[in-house]
């Protein structure tokens, strides 16, 4: 994933309702994306996402399950 992959799984995470698909292509490397936040909840520190992101880079086939949450200064870390 590049900075523009990783920008719209943060535009994903930030606006996508549970249980919806988002798909992409990216135009420099002609992968292919699906994510879908499957979870949120509240932790103290600010809510987190389960999500699944599916990745069709050349010929392989990817699929990722984890947990994103927000952090104090806006941004996302995958914490599992």
């Amino acid at each position: 994933m590049d900075e523009q992959d990783r920008m719209k799984t943060v535009h994903i995470l930030e606006t996508q309702r549970t249980n919806t698909a988002t798909t992409w292509v990216n135009p420099d490397t002609n992968n292919t994306y699906t994510m879908t936040p499957t979870k949120t909840y509240s932790v103290a520190e600010g809510p987190c996402r389960e999500f699944t992101l599916d990745a069709q880079i050349g010929d392989k086939s990817e699929e990722t399950y984890a947990t994103a949450c927000r952090q104090a200064d806006g941004s996302w870390k995958v914490v599992k």
